[in-house]
């Protein structure tokens, strides 16, 4: 039976299942566009040198680092403090 309805099929059928096969492609390919926009926008956003995630990253461990020295600084002042005291 399908054979049958296959056969039937007259051209204007036919162009209008390619245009609706050409519609749906056009579709697919604007939100194709679109993922790659935001795929761009979330790669600039992770990746860039000056406000990205990469550069916050480098920030926070450069901090991290100046307050871990100023805690020792502190720790060793504290200890050479509290022998100060059991020395007198």
């Amino acid at each position: 039976m399908s054979k049958v309805v296959k056969e039937e099929c007259t051209h204007t059928d036919i162009v209008r299942e390619i245009t609706i096969m050409e519609h749906r492609m056009n579709s697919m390919e604007e939100k194709l566009d679109k993922v790659v926009e935001k795929l761009d926008m979330l790669t600039e956003k992770v990746l860039d040198p000056d406000i990205g995630v990469t550069a916050r990253v480098n920030r926070n461990t450069s901090t991290r680092k100046v307050i871990v020295r100023a805690l020792w600084i502190i720790y060793a002042a504290t200890i050479g403090l509290i022998i100060k005291m059991f020395m007198e």
